[in-house]
């Protein structure tokens, strides 16, 4: 995304600043979790196994249930799995007293009506899924990356552009009578320049986000009810909630999801553990349910279900190694439903639905980016530098001051001059809006909020 210092000119981005990536990265000891939203480049699809430490760090991971750690080691198999297996085992070869025992090959017969093959239990979800299929979608995006050339250190400006589209899943939460709100993880829809749902009966439509956890890994896109068909709308239907605080280990799941990009995919099995809290880059945590129900890269966003079809989890990562198999992650729904209802709330930004020239908004302040390289080293917050407020303007009868670091907006994150210019475009004068921002007080930032109406920009132009 492009930087612009006073809202023109190009600058301040960190000349070695990494490629965005998909989401926040975690990792397990020797292992990777693999965030799982697919790239797609030139028609060929990749998929990352493996997350390597470029940062040097590393993540515990542990469960609220039992506070040891998960330790992996290169010559000992001790993964919960091994473990589990090596139970198992031993069951199976403890001696039998008494009558000898003798495994019976069942009759085909036998087997069609127990439900089972050679002794292999098979669970038909397919009633389940039917139901539920209409509820869940495909996203894609479009993210553009800029390679930037340094110019004598101070600032770097774009050399050229390339596109790389992404895939993930998207569940859909009901509507409001103009716009279908749709939930995915923000890691999906995050640095998108575009993104395009496909549903059920295969039709697309474009989406626009409408707000942003990241914290919690969660966002809330819309789609104009407008912009879809009557065989769209009559085709789809809202998710039916669960409740992820009554869920015990070893209950039946059902995951669905655009994996690999290909389109929905169905996968079952049970909760393998819950309240595992897994720590990321930026030292937050999240709590998580362990599945063993295959989650596979374009899961991300998409339904982790109970028996009944009930949403009790998004899907949002794996634990990737050649030594590792079922681990897979989803967000728990009753942790993230209050969120997710306040993100809904929000303005959805996209469409047809950008006010008039006459309408345009007006703040009163000039602003530049601040570069990768002043968040890391000199601990600013990330967002929008402040260093002119006009007298007398919304900005300033607000109480924002120079310096104050912009970070939200009407709860949209901004975090470049460009975040904020894509939003005004859809607020009319006189519309009062919630600005975050980060000002400098005995020595550190502190986070408050502001309260701003935005005056219009015919009033200040000549």
């Amino acid at each position: 995304m492009s930087d612009f210092y006073g809202g023109e000119n190009p600058g301040g981005e960190d000349p070695n600043k990494k490629k965005p990536g998909m989401g926040k990265k975690f990792l397990l000891i020797l292992l990777a979790i693999v965030l799982v939203s697919g790239v797609v480049g030139g028609g060929v699809y990749y998929v990352t196994q493996m997350i390597e430490p470029e940062d040097g760090w590393a993540s515990l991971f542990t469960s609220e249930e039992d506070t040891s750690s998960l330790i992996v080691k290169d010559t000992e198999n001790t993964t919960e799995e091994a473990s589990s297996s090596e139970s198992q085992t031993a069951a199976e070869t403890v001696p039998v007293t008494g009558e000898t025992q003798i495994a019976q090959v069942e009759s085909a017969d036998a087997a069609a009506a127990s439900g089972s093959t050679g002794g292999v239990v098979i669970v038909d979800v397919s009633d389940v899924v039917d139901s539920t299929l209409p509820s869940i979608v495909a996203i894609t995006n479009t993210i553009v990356y800029e390679n930037y050339k340094n110019y004598y250190g101070f600032y770097s400006k774009p050399d050229d552009t390339y596109e790389v589209t992404g895939s993930g899943s998207g569940i859909i939460l009901g509507d409001n009578g103009s716009e279908l709100w749709i939930v995915t993880n923000n890691h999906v829809i995050e640095d998108a320049t575009s993104l395009t749902i496909t549903f059920n009966n295969g039709l697309t439509a474009e989406a626009y986000v409408k707000g942003t956890d990241e914290d919690n890994d969660v966002a809330v896109v819309g789609v104009s009810l407008a912009s879809l068909s009557d065989e769209t709308k009559s085709s789809i239907r809202a998710i039916a909630i669960g409740d992820s605080d009554s869920l015990r280990m070893g209950e039946g799941v059902i995951a669905i999801g655009n994996a690999l990009g290909f389109g929905q995919s169905v996968t079952t099995g049970c909760i393998s553990a819950l309240n595992r809290v897994m720590q990321t880059t930026d030292g937050s945590t999240m709590t998580l349910i362990q599945t063993d129900a295959a989650i596979n890269p374009g899961n991300s966003g998409g339904a982790l279900l109970d028996r009944d079809g009930r949403l009790i989890g998004i899907n949002v990562a794996k634990l990737s190694d050649s030594d590792v198999e079922g681990m897979g992650f989803a967000i728990p729904i009753s942790q993230v439903r209050d969120i997710i209802d306040e993100l809904s709330l929000i303005k959805g930004i996209g469409g047809d639905d950008k006010v008039s020239e006459e309408d345009y908004p007006y703040l009163g302040v000039q602003l530049k980016d601040i570069s990768e390289n002043m968040v890391t080293n000199y601990g600013m917050p990330a967002g929008i530098l402040v260093y002119y407020v006009e007298e007398n303007s919304p900005a300033q009868v607000a109480g924002i001051m120079n310096n104050d670091v912009i970070t939200s907006f009407d709860g949209h994150t901004v975090r470049t001059y460009e975040d904020l210019n894509q939003l005004l475009p859809y607020y009319a004068g006189g519309t009062t809006v919630m600005l975050t921002v980060s000002r400098m007080e005995q020595g550190s930032y502190q986070e408050q909020t502001v309260e701003v109406t935005l005056g219009f920009r015919a009033d200040h132009t000549s």
